[in-house]
């Protein structure tokens, strides 16, 4: 429990740490390099469309 608390603690920082690097006021999104982003994204679009395809599908299968 003891060494819970001490990794807790060290996690934690100082604030001059804290005003040195601004970056943990950003989104994790902002954080990325931007190609990762841009990877996520086309992935995100693209199970979106094959989400609407595949509805399409069905419904075409449904009124068949």
């Amino acid at each position: 429990m003891a060494d819970n608390l001490m990794m807790a603690s060290d996690d934690t920082g100082s604030a001059e740490q804290l005003q040195a690097e601004p970056l943990w006021l950003m989104p994790a999104d902002f954080r990325e390099p931007i190609a990762e982003r841009l990877i996520e994204t086309g992935s995100r679009w693209a199970g979106i469309a094959s989400f609407v395809v595949a509805l399409g599908a069905i419904g075409l299968w449904l009124m068949g």
